[in-house]
């Protein structure tokens, strides 16, 4: 696989700034022909997943190739060394095919194991395949982002269709490439519905099939969902990180005492028959876990920008340099703190008169819905009981889409991706 490069680089460094949050409830055994998905709770099917026995089984999986931009000149922070290069996924039909762009989830990376998992089914499919994380992951902030300041849907989808731009032309070079295709899953499934109509406009894809997976319809009523269950009235006597330590806590005790040493889907599949968690705690932890996705996007640009928000101004971060302080103030500020701190401040900078309804509606689907309504190639795939839509919300995509909403019953916020009902009925609609 050819790589790209533009221009050399700088050496760059390594900031480790993640969670690890096992993400885990009781479940009790399942038969390996169920059809419908188990997991009625859609807390439980958010965390929990597919139980490992109904996961659909990749007949012929191939290997990824993981490719890298580098732009000449970008400035990028000591601090990131390591994120000096842009990276994707590729993985290549031996002969002409359909090229299938994948875009990622809030804060997720090109090679995360649901990236991983659509990548595999849709190669199966017959797909080239290529795998971009989303603009609002560290990677893409530092060495990529023309903007700096993920969270504004219309700047995050001109940086990704840039970026499907540049790996296009060099793709075309080696592959024959039938038409192209675009998917994405969560934030990358409203993505992907925003790249469709930018792409009416400049016509450099003209995509055949556009398939959404649990989108959110309005990306900051989704967020702020999210900051309420992390707030007293969702935790009672408990502070998030309370929550956070307890989950460490049971999951170091769990994993040391266990015989499995990967931790993958039966591992959390182990645990799950170990530990129970209220409601509270399961909101609390789904909460938690975008929160840190959040955290790093936003110490990731106010490091870029300098924008003296977390970092003080001109305070340059070296390898020896204490995060730990950064860490906490990054995972203490909510997405509506985001918004009306950062972002709307930003765009102003940028547009003057920029007002904060404005920067809501460009990030709801309900201002496309005219695009969305008439455009035949646009589907959905989703679960009527998904933890990011309300009821309104579940009625805009059925009354917005029609027949090319199809919504499961069950499965909570992408918990049923790798379902096998659902996996097949992703491939059926993306052909």
């Amino acid at each position: 696989m050819k790589k790209v490069f533009i221009g050399p680089g700088k050496h760059i460094l390594l900031l480790i700034f993640a969670l690890m949050l096992p993400l885990l409830c009781k479940i009790a055994p399942v038969a390996a022909e169920t059809s419908q998905f188990p997991i009625a709770d859609p807390y439980k099917a958010t965390i929990f997943g597919t139980p490992p026995d109904l996961m659909y089984k990749l007949k012929d999986p191939t290997k990824p190739y993981e490719c890298e931009i580098l732009i000449e000149e970008r400035r990028i922070p000591d601090i990131f060394w390591y994120n000096e290069k842009f990276y994707y996924t590729t993985a290549m039909q031996e002969g002409e095919a359909p090229l299938l762009f994948i875009i990622a989830g809030t804060g997720s990376e090109h090679d995360s194991t649901k990236m991983r998992f659509l990548t595999q089914l849709f190669y199966e499919a017959g797909f080239h395949v290529v795998g971009l994380s989303s603009p609002t992951h560290m990677n893409f902030v530092v060495s990529f982002s023309k903007y700096g300041a993920p969270g504004y849907v219309p700047h995050d989808v001109d940086d990704l269709y840039r970026a499907m731009k540049w790996i296009k032309a060099d793709l075309e070079d080696d592959h024959k490439i039938r038409s192209y295709s675009i998917t994405g899953y969560s934030l990358g499934a409203m993505h992907s519905a925003f790249l469709a109509k930018l792409d009416e406009e400049r016509r450099d894809f003209l995509f055949r099939r556009v398939l959404m997976l649990n989108p959110p319809v309005s990306l900051y009523t989704s967020a702020l969902r999210f900051d309420s269950w992390l707030s007293p009235e969702n935790l009672g006597n408990k502070t998030p990180r309370q929550v956070i330590d307890e989950l460490i806590e049971a999951f170091s005790e769990i994993y040391v005492q266990s015989d499995i040493v990967d931790l993958d889907d039966n591992f959390l599949y182990a645990l799950s028959q170990h530990i129970n968690f209220s409601d509270m705690d399961m909101r609390a932890i789904i909460a938690a876990a975008f929160r840190m996705s959040s955290a790093s996007m936003i110490f990731s640009s106010d490091v870029c920008l300098n924008a003296g928000y977390i970092v003080p101004v001109n305070k340059h971060l070296g390898v020896g340099d204490n995060l730990m302080p950064y860490t906490r103030v990054s995972a203490a500020i909510t997405f509506e703190d985001y918004v009306d701190e950062y972002l709307l401040p930003y765009l102003q900078f940028l547009t003057p008169g920029t007002t904060k309804g404005e920067l809501v509606r460009n990030c709801d689907l309900t201002s496309i819905k005219d695009y969305l309504s008439k455009s035949d190639k646009i589907f959905v795939l989703g679960n009527e009981d998904d933890i990011i839509l309300d009821s309104a919300d579940v009625d805009f995509l059925r009354d917005t889409f029609g027949d090319r909403a199809i919504l499961f019953p069950r499965g909570g916020h992408c918990g049923n991706m790798m379902f096998k009902p659902y996996a097949l009925k992703a491939q059926e609609l993306i052909k």
